[in-house]
């Protein structure tokens, strides 16, 4: 990203800070690793079907043409991209006050729901869409009562689910049509999935602080909002038709825009005034496909195999839920029933970047297993992952569609 350095030095007149490695002003360890004993992933094992092991197994498997985009050397942007992107991104609003003041309570190690709930509750608006979301069915037990304190609702969702629905509600409405407006909330299910998973498998090694995985979980991708906010249909559908053809989501957007999303989502991330751990989610979160981790600058390991292993699992979970939904709607209108109205299956086939596939390095589930302490061949673990993802859905019914 060296282009962004020089860059935003002659915009400013100033030294920016060095990219992409950067140091977060805050250790993210949250305590000694966990020691397990160390046992080797073998290929060759026959995992259980609900496990991780079996995910990253066959992540393993896929083979993307990552020699279409060069993470290591990608090309610099021209000056009128350049022009573009920073005419566009400056005319967003920054992130209000009152996020950042927030970000201050999580980041202490002592950060309480009471805490947080007082500074919540200086914007009536947050705390409505707070209270709305803890009573809702995604959290709400089945005869549990309805809150309205918002101490309470916090304690409810927890500080780090608190956490990534307060960044969802605090920024800017992004998205110039129906379509880019329908696209930025399957942004957002994807950010808010990838920031529960990652928070999950971050646990057993604790390099990795939960506040920190839920917060580059919602961050790392904020440069697809960029392009949706951006970009005219046409174009967002000429990149939606190089992604569905099979290119991985980096050469596409390369070609299709000039620039990727991790382009736009570095420029907005200084724009927004987020911190380095962020930044670095942005410039690294490719990283994992095509290096192993022992490559990654050391601090930035355990996050990003995090960040990956939970994009892997997300988009096995989610194929699987999508073949057997087809499958049972096939039977439906094979059975004599009329056909229903648009499937979840049809709505998440119009996203974009959904049938971009991601893989993993044959070293990676060694890594994740040796190192990260994750019991791959847990199938409670996996049970557990999914359910969250399920649970998830009901706070998208726009996009999660009732089934026949």
């Amino acid at each position: 990203m060296s282009w962004l350095r020089s860059f935003f030095d002659n915009l400013f007149g100033r030294q920016s800070e060095p990219l992409p490695i950067e140091k977060s002003s805050k250790n993210s360890s949250k305590g000694n690793k966990t020691t397990t004993p160390k046992r080797k992933f073998d290929n060759n094992v026959p995992y259980s079907e609900e496990s991780v092991a079996y995910v990253l197994k066959h992540s393993a498997q896929l083979k993307p043409d990552m020699h279409l985009y060069d993470l290591n050397a990608p090309p610099a942007l021209d000056k009128t991209t350049r022009e573009h992107l920073l005419a566009r991104i400056t005319k967003i609003p920054p992130m209000p006050e009152i996020w950042h003041r927030i970000q201050q309570v999580l980041q202490q190690d002592d950060a309480s729901t009471s805490e947080l709930g007082q500074c919540v509750a200086q914007d009536p608006v947050l705390t409505a869409h707070i209270l709305k979301m803890c009573n809702s069915a995604a959290y709400v037990v089945p005869g549990g009562v309805e809150i309205s304190n918002i101490r309470l609702a916090i304690a409810r969702l927890g500080l780090d689910e608190a956490s990534s629905i307060i960044f969802r509600v605090l920024a800017p409405d992004l998205g110039a049509s129906e379509q880019s407006k329908r696209e930025v909330r399957h942004v957002w299910f994807h950010s808010q999935a990838i920031s529960i998973l990652s928070r999950i498998l971050v646990e057993p090694a604790r390099q990795v602080s939960r506040h920190d995985a839920t917060l580059i979980g919602m961050l790392h991708d904020i440069g697809k909002l960029v392009i949706l906010h951006i970009e005219d249909e046409h174009t967002l559908d000429q990149l939606k038709a190089l992604i569905d053809q099979g290119m991985p989501t980096l050469a596409a957007e390369q070609k299709a825009l000039a620039y990727t999303h991790i382009d736009a989502g570095m420029m907005l991330a200084l724009h927004w005034k987020l911190p380095a751990l962020v930044r670095n989610a942005i410039s690294f979160h490719h990283h994992p496909t095509v290096q192993k981790a022992e490559c990654l600058p050391q601090d930035l390991q355990h996050t990003m195999l995090s960040l990956h292993t939970a994009h892997l699992i997300l988009q096995h979970v989610l194929q699987q839920e999508l073949m057997t939904e087809g499958e049972a709607a096939a039977a439906y209108i094979e059975a004599g029933n009329a056909e229903t109205d648009q499937s979840e299956a049809d709505i998440l086939h119009d996203s974009i970047w959904l049938s971009a596939r991601r893989s993993c390095l044959h070293e990676t589930p060694q890594f994740v297993q040796q190192e990260m302490s994750i019991p791959l061949e847990s199938e409670s673990l996996y049970r557990q992952i999914v359910a969250e993802i399920k649970r998830l859905k009901l706070s998208f019914p726009d996009l999660f569609a009732s089934k026949p």
